[in-house]
């Protein structure tokens, strides 16, 4: 392999691509033959021995490809965070430290060579970026974890929404580090504060332990693994990022319930005991039930102990019948806070914000396709797909980025005889190519008002100038 692609291959470990156990044996930082010890408890420790594959063999003979993979199996349990579990025999480092020294290495490497190119490619920020991971490692493992709005997050990744892309880079480049957030930022609002905490102090519950988790009904979890990274349309997707949850306590009065629900323009108030425990809810159906029953009722009398509580990344889809039925649900966040409220007219809100853009890109894509069809052959799609090195089936299967290929052809372009720039147009195009994938991929967060704005004025120009 050449010394060029060597680099660029390392170069990715910097930039979204997640290490791996052969990372550390190319780079001589783990031998095979090496003795590795996971101390799951005082009196319980497992051993493991590097292959010449870069895997790891338990005493039984089994080989994993991970670190967590192997840690699960040898302990029996569901979840293990292998990196910082196993660590060299001998009182060696941890997996984890082996990982930062080869990412650390690959940062001088790369600084060492800078050039031009670094920059259009990404490199340098990729460098940056690993330096503002290294330190929020550091405040995590100070007890002074790194907080900022998960839209100033992204930007570290030069990013201003959660496409399919950036989230994979974001997880690999965070898990490079032995980091999460809490909460999940994949699935609260673009507004929401997080916290870059090591995955040892962010236990999905206050009850269980992301480095040994022994729960038998859970499925097996592979940590070091690149699963999929979107996880669909949230609760905490939903939920406004500074809007602070009203309630009122059992003892409460009708007046302070009343009171707060017609301050807040409410229909329906939770009943905390604490800020983790919801005792029910009052609402203006509860409140004229309980006096219509008796003119003398206190409020306990009008709680309704019925209402659901789940968690902030629960899928919207999943509760749907729940708000169909009730109207309405509470979310409780990562550390078992009630944070807020959903109701029927939450969905309706997205939904309107969603279905703008939807619409109007599956407009765009009737009248793009109405105009090749009218004015190419089959013939002039395929060539023009084949020397954009796409390939081509059939004309009715033609996808935007096909439909760019052939407005692009200078060919093409000069037969459909519009007077306008086709290096504009297609420009335009590929813009809203990637507001299509993001919109088809249901990307949790809205599109900006201004990329509504160009699909409209994209699809009037179509209209104008087709035949």
């Amino acid at each position: 392999m050449s010394e060029d692609k060597v680099r660029t291959r390392r170069e990715l470990l910097i930039n979204g691509r997640r290490v791996r156990l052969t990372d550390l044996v190319e780079a001589g930082l783990l031998k095979p033959g090496q003795e590795l010890l996971y101390r799951q408890s005082a009196r319980r420790t497992h051993r493991s021995v590097v292959t010449n594959r870069g895997r790891l063999r338990l005493d039984d003979g089994r080989e994993f490809d991970t670190p967590s993979a192997a840690a699960v199996a040898a302990a029996e349990v569901t979840a293990v965070a292998g990196w910082i579990a196993w660590s060299l025999a001998g009182g060696g480092p941890t997996l984890h430290d082996l990982r930062v020294q080869l990412l650390t290495d690959v940062a001088k490497e790369t600084a060492a060579v800078s050039s031009v190119k670094d920059n259009e490619t990404g490199v340098a920020a990729a460098r940056d970026r690993f330096t503002e991971l290294s330190e929020a490692r550091r405040r995590a493992e100070a007890g002074q974890p790194k907080s900022l709005t998960v839209r100033d997050m992204l930007r570290l990744w030069g990013a201003d929404d959660r496409d399919r892309e950036v989230t994979t880079q974001i997880d690999a480049d965070l898990a490079n580090h032995g980091l999460t957030t809490e909460p999940d930022f994949r699935a609260v609002s673009l507004d929401r504060v997080v916290r870059m905490v090591t995955l040892e102090q962010s236990p999905r519950d206050p009850s269980e332990s992301l480095f040994t988790h022994e729960d038998p009904a859970r499925p097996v979890v592979d940590a070091d693994q690149d699963v999929e990274t979107e996880i669909g349309l949230t609760l905490g997707n939903l939920l406004p990022a500074r809007r602070v949850l009203v309630s009122v306590s059992p003892g409460a009065s009708f007046e302070e319930a009343v009171t707060a629900m017609q301050l807040n323009d409410f229909s329906q108030l939770p009943v905390l005991v604490n800020p983790r425990t919801l005792h029910g809810t009052v609402s203006w159906k509860s409140i004229a039930e309980a006096k219509h029953l008796d003119p003398d009722a206190v409020l306990a009398d009008a709680i309704d102990r019925t209402a659901q509580v789940f968690d902030y990344d629960t899928r919207l889809l999943d509760v749907l019948k729940v708000l169909r039925e009730d109207g309405f649900l509470f979310v409780r966040d990562y550390d078992r806070t009630i944070i807020g409220i959903i109701t029927g007219s939450d969905v309706v809100g997205k939904y309107d914000e969603t279905a703008t853009p939807f619409f109007l890109i599956g407009e765009v894509d009737q009248e793009l396709r109405q105009v090749i069809h009218s004015a190419f052959t089959v013939d002039e799609m395929r060539d023009a797909c084949k020397k954009a090195g796409l390939s081509f089936r059939s004309k009715d299967e033609l996808t935007i980025g096909q439909y760019q290929a052939v407005l692009d052809n200078p060919a093409c372009w000069a037969k459909l005889g519009w007077r306008l720039s086709r290096k504009l147009f297609v420009e335009r195009l590929n813009e809203l190519r990637k507001v299509r994938n993001a919109v088809m991929h249901f990307n949790p967060d809205p599109v900006n008002p201004h990329d509504v704005e160009k699909l409209r004025n994209f699809l009037n120009l179509i209209r104008k100038y087709k035949v």
